[in-house]
């Protein structure tokens, strides 16, 4: 075994320029790959986890119209399957040419969605509001809302800002602008002239087992609402984030095929010329395994090096480039976090890509005849 490596390290001495240069396409690739991940994984945690603290019923009832009874609200509440149930309204308007979303809660449950306040309060009585910071307000403005299509036509409201909020998913590329105004909900029904009506309600199952039979039973009574659950949304999130993931592992397959092919490069010209050298070696009695192997621990170590400077390269580098956006003002401030996966990934990707292009140049080692090989270079 000993002359196995003294061949192999051999080699790496009088090559070590053009191995660096190798295991460098390698770790570029790798790195490149670690860092998408990494940026993915926690751009997905991070947007499960604000819809989840956001929207933490089990199932909402939606409805287009304004038309779903207060009593309904209060019936579900003493249903068996039911914790909680609260209804609410979603509305649009327009303020100074923004969409606006308009979220009318009880005052006691004003703080449903876990407001992120960045100034001011929740909203304590009538009239108050607490807006998204993507309306540029502040506490202590008012503000005049046009809202279409409810009854009676265009509606106007005036609102006192108490608070403001920080921008839904703002740790996300563009993140999405809601433009959010929570306001009491009965003193939005009186402005809006809705009486004792919601078009939404947010369900909480007394167990996570009741959400799929309570899903159903609202689906087959209220054929003309909308249900939605919990899990529909994350399974959204989830899909966006699979195609996203196709892309990801498009730009990184591109650069990895371009390092297999580099590693391809390298180690034929390496054997090519070395044959002169394994046909004496080969002439010597050692056989082809032996040959083989010295070369595939020169590609194990190119591709282990390699792998670990991707997996480190691609980690610090994914939080560098989001520092950099935050830094220039771009809403990007999720956390990156190292995770042991991101190691076996790159290891196994940098082995793997190594591996598939010396099996050419292993292949041509394996068959060498000595004598044959002595001849050309006669």
């Amino acid at each position: 075994m000993e002359h196995i490596f003294m061949i192999a390290m051999g080699d790496f001495k009088a090559r070590a320029v053009r191995y660096i240069l190798t295991a460098l396409a390698i770790g570029v690739s790798v790195a490149l790959l670690v860092a998408l991940t990494a940026v993915s994984d926690a751009t997905r945690e991070y947007i499960q986890q604000t819809l989840l603290r956001l929207y933490p019923a089990d199932i909402m009832l939606y409805s287009e119209s304004i038309n779903i009874p207060i009593r309904l609200v209060d019936y579900l509440r003493g249903y068996p399957l039911v914790q909680t149930a609260e209804g609410i309204i979603i509305t649009t308007g327009v303020y100074r040419g923004k969409v606006v979303s308009i979220v009318g809660i009880p005052l006691r449950d004003v703080d449903y969605f876990a407001v992120d306040l960045a100034a001011g309060r929740l909203p304590a009585s009538d009239g108050e509001a607490v807006v998204e910071e993507s309306l540029g307000v502040k506490p202590g403005d008012d503000m005049e809302i046009k809202i279409y299509g409810v009854s009676g036509g265009e509606k106007t409201i005036r609102v006192k800002v108490v608070g403001v909020m920080r921008s839904f998913l703002r740790g996300f590329i563009g993140a999405f602008r809601l433009n959010l105004v929570v306001v009491p909900l009965d003193w939005l029904q009186n402005r809006l002239g809705t009486g004792p009506f919601v078009n939404a309600v947010l369900i909480t199952a007394r167990d996570k087992s009741y959400v799929a039979p309570l899903y159903q039973a609202l689906k087959e009574t209220y054929g003309d609402a909308q249900v939605y659950t919990q899990e529909n949304l994350l399974q959204t999130v989830t899909q966006v984030f699979n195609a996203l993931n196709f892309v990801f592992s498009a730009i990184s397959g591109a650069a990895l095929a371009t390092a297999a092919i580099t590693t391809f490069a390298v180690m034929s010209i390496t054997v090519r010329e070395r044959l002169r050298e394994f046909g004496l070696i080969k002439a010597m009695g050692v056989p082809s395994r032996d040959l083989t192997l010295s070369v595939l621990i020169e590609v194990f170590i190119i591709a282990a090096v390699a792998g670990a400077v991707g997996v480190l390269a691609g980690y610090f580098g994914a939080n560098a480039v989001k520092e950099a956006l935050v830094g220039m003002g771009v809403n990007f401030n999720v956390s990156i976090a190292f995770r042991p996966q991101y190691v076996l990934l790159g290891m196994a990707t940098s082995l793997a890509v190594a591996l598939l292009g010396a099996v050419a140049p292993l292949y041509k080692v394996a068959k060498l005849r000595p004598l044959e090989i002595i001849q050309l270079w006669r």
